[in-house]
């Protein structure tokens, strides 16, 4: 049961095409930290089902949430800070629109 209490603290929306080759989601988190971790994580879970590398385009963090646009590159001649996680604590700007928020429906993911 403690699985399903857990659980039941992250949310993701699904990944969306915000602009031709840009991607976008949001996750909600018990902390900032997590979300971020999870969308992240999402991200190059998203990118590496398409076998590209990651870039992320922008990302927002909230005090619970975290939003992220970002490109799946072709992997091959990248060069390997694209490969490498990202620094969080930084946020990446560029032009790129946010997702929004996923809405409340009780999916887990």
């Amino acid at each position: 049961m403690l699985f399903v209490a857990l659980g039941a603290c992250t949310s993701a929306s699904p990944v969306a095409e915000l602009a031709p080759g840009i991607h976008g989601l949001t996750t909600h988190a018990s902390t900032a930290a997590t979300a971020a971790r999870l969308g992240v994580e999402r991200a190059r879970q998203f990118c590496a089902a398409q076998g590209r590398g990651f870039e992320a385009t922008r990302s927002e963090i909230g005090a619970r949430d975290y939003k992220i646009a970002f490109r799946c590159p072709r992997a091959e001649g990248l060069p390997a800070a694209t490969l490498a996680q990202p620094n969080l604590a930084q946020p990446v700007l560029a032009p790129s629109p946010l997702p929004p928020p996923p809405a409340a429906t009780g999916d887990l993911y």
